[in-house]
């Protein structure tokens, strides 16, 4: 056999060099790492729908029940004559209605996607069907909280006055703030006084004046309308007027989710795609006449375009609003800030709970706030010097200390319950829900406080094949049921400025 010449191995190993010498990483052969399977990443932060019993629905279009309002309304004695039948303690009740509505998602994946997806995650199809059911968890905890037959009449309005920069004239002006979409607008707001204060009117001196309105959202509104009217006392409906230079289409509509200047401290601007509150200004003198607030409300919030019926049922907002009485009514309890600014204090929280347990025994379980509220709660509590620090230098396991701190639990200063909090990303930046899970005192049939109903529990179909692709969705009919409406408490209209 011939063999290679040391000049000849020589020659190979210098072409070789050379040839490694002109590879690198823009111009060689690199590797590509793709993991497998595929990372799919799906919010399923629902914590009211995995904390909420459910209960089978009997198959209806509605639901029907008594709620309670308040326990021994009778507040007797006790006593007894010799022979004689003693007095009964009586329950309020209010009859409440819901509808059973369907919540539905769908997806689809194509032919070639399944077939060339198989190697990343093995079957693309049941992936996709898989993640599908969390997603449809996620919009069911949102009517949880935010869904309503008929779209929320908005807080009383926040206004303000400078006395320059402007041509209201001097007077004392009311305002009002309706919500509206498609299918019609609210009644108007409450021309409410709060402490001393005044959230929906304002006197203005001289001539140059210009009044700044702060008004407080509602979920699935697109717009909303100011309506004001002069005069010493509140005006009556006819006197009140559309003010179409900062109504309608010309208001920004901002939804549920912080802009920056929530997440510093500050107070959300109109130029703001995203917060709880729309800041206008009215310059010129408010128009005296022209459309009126309404008198019925016509602001559906989803209809059938089939059936034309009401397709969507009431949360827990709306259950509050619609079963609250003000202040000394039996039922649910929606109180606003106490402060002028509109801003909540903890000592609202405390009226709130104090309230809700001398009307109706009340002793909510949850206190359910957006993130964002849930932070101005621990800086509350920081600001309010209550806290300190206890450090045993002597354990090991205090010889650090971590900076910051989170505030988990609300003590109810009336019962002395540690109400845990509840962080939902869904629930609306400046209200606060309280919510009792069980009776105060044990009634027949009824377990729980708060139930969801079903017709239908989570239900997966596959449908026929079309244009080529899978088609499947996910379905859940529900309802949501308040059985004790004292144990529902809400505050809300909070300015985005503590």
């Amino acid at each position: 056999m011939a063999t290679l010449s040391e000049e000849t191995i020589a020659l190979v190993r210098m072409a070789q060099a050379d040839t490694k010498r002109g590879i690198n990483t823009l111009t060689g052969l690199t590797g590509y790492l793709l993991e497998e399977p595929a990372k799919a990443i799906v919010p399923i932060i629902t914590p009211l729908r995995n904390m909420i019993p459910r209960r089978n629905g009997k198959g209806a279009p509605n639901v029907n029940w008594k709620a309670i309002t308040s326990f021994d309304t009778n507040r007797t004695l006790g006593v007894v004559n010799e022979g004689a039948l003693p007095s009964s303690v009586n329950y309020n009740v209010a009859n409440m209605q819901n509808v059973f509505a369907t919540i539905a998602l769908s997806n689809s994946v194509s032919f070639q996607a399944q077939w060339r997806g198989r190697m990343l995650e093995g079957d693309v199809r049941a992936r996709r069907a898989a993640e599908l059911l969390y997603q449809l968890m996620t919009v069911e905890e949102r009517w949880i909280i935010t869904a309503s037959q008929k779209l929320f009449t908005p807080p009383a309005p926040l206004v303000t006055a400078t006395t320059t920069g402007g041509s209201v004239p001097a007077g004392t002006y009311w305002v009002q703030v309706t919500a509206f979409n498609s299918s019609g607008e609210t009644l108007p707001s409450a021309q409410a006084v709060n402490s001393g204060s005044t959230y929906g009117v304002i006197t203005t001196t001289g001539a140059t004046s210009v009044i700044s309105i702060q008004i407080f959202t509602v979920p699935n509104a697109v717009g909303y309308n100011i309506y004001i009217g002069s005069g010493a006392t509140p005006p009556a409906n006819t006197a009140m007027f559309r003010q179409n230079s900062i109504s309608g289409s010309n208001a920004p509509q901002p939804g549920f989710n912080a802009p920056v200047s929530l997440l510093s401290g500050g107070t959300a601007t109109s130029a703001e795609s995203a917060g709880p509150v729309i800041n206008l200004s009215l310059a010129s003198a408010p128009a005296a006449s022209g459309a009126n607030p309404p008198t019925v409300s016509g602001a559906y919030t989803s209809t059938d375009t089939v059936t034309g019926q009401v397709n969507i049922w009431d949360g827990l907002m709306a259950q509050a609003l619609n079963n609250s009485g003000g202040s000394g009514a039996l039922g649910s309890v929606v109180a606003r800030p106490s402060d002028p600014t509109g801003a909540f204090m903890l000592a609202d929280i405390d009226a709130l709970l104090l309230q809700m347990y001398a009307q109706s025994a009340s002793d909510p379980d949850i206190l359910i706030v957006n993130p964002i509220d849930s932070a101005r709660i621990t800086n509350l509590q920081a600001s309010s010097g209550q806290t300190r620090y206890v450090i045993d230098a002597n354990s090991p396991e205090q010889k650090t200390i971590t900076a910051n701190y989170r505030v988990t639990h609300y003590l109810n200063k009336t019962t002395g319950k540690a109400i845990p909090i509840v962080e939902d990303r869904y629930n609306p930046v400046g209200c606060l829900l309280l919510m009792s899970m069980r009776m105060p005192f044990p009634v027949a049939e009824i377990n729980n406080a708060v139930e969801i109903e079903t017709n239908q529990e989570y239900w997966g179909i596959d449908f026929a094949i079309t244009n080529s692709s899978y088609q499947f969705a996910d379905y859940v009919e529900s309802t949501l049921k308040v059985y004790f409406l004292g144990g529902l408490g809400m505050l809300w209209g909070c300015a985005p400025s503590a």
